[in-house]
């Protein structure tokens, strides 16, 4: 099987909610690419993060990141975590299984499985609504630990002293996004 075709994505993708897109901050869109639906795996370490996180939190807010950058067939998994606030665990492990696209140039554009567009998206408090002031530090290691590794082009600043909440953190990525 040629290679490029091994990373196609072989089922019936939905499109992403443009109210997802928006909410995440999409704020542009440029011309159509060609693009491949690529796999991805990796964990994400997090350590000594200020508050306490359940598995289903951290699931929710990595789950609302990806499908906010054009994710898809998501697969999460929390460890070191519990489902209890109170005993949540201050470094948990995040490992993430899912497809991304990525374009194609020259004549690997005839592998194409979709024509993506190209946009802007922005990550503050509460963009997407998971996502809230306190979670300044999560934000700045997910960006390290997984926007950055996804070579996104993240573009942080983070102030998580800042007495204003909407201000404490802002993560623009540019991504390839599905069509809606």
């Amino acid at each position: 099987m040629n290679r490029r075709r091994q990373g196609r994505f072989a089922g019936v993708m939905s499109a992403l909610p443009a109210a997802l897109v928006l909410a995440a901050g999409a704020a542009s869109a440029g011309s159509g690419t060609a693009a491949e639906w690529m796999p991805h795996e990796l964990i994400v370490n997090l350590s000594d993060l200020p508050r306490a996180y359940t598995c289903n939190d951290l699931w929710y807010r990595f789950h609302d990141v990806l499908l906010a950058i054009g994710a898809s067939d998501e697969r999460i998994l929390t460890y070191d975590c519990r489902d209890s606030a109170a005993h949540a665990h201050a470094s948990p492990r995040v490992e993430l299984k899912f497809k991304l696209l990525t374009a194609l140039s020259g004549a690997n554009t005839q592998f194409a499985d979709v024509t993506a567009n190209a946009a802007t998206v922005r990550f503050t408090p509460g963009s997407p609504h998971s996502l809230t002031a306190d979670d300044c530090e999560l934000m700045r290691q997910m960006t390290a630990g997984l926007l950055a590794t996804l070579d996104l082009h993240a573009d942080a600043k983070f102030h998580c002293a800042a007495a204003v909440p909407a201000e404490r953190f802002a993560v623009t990525v540019r991504a390839l996004l599905p069509p809606t």
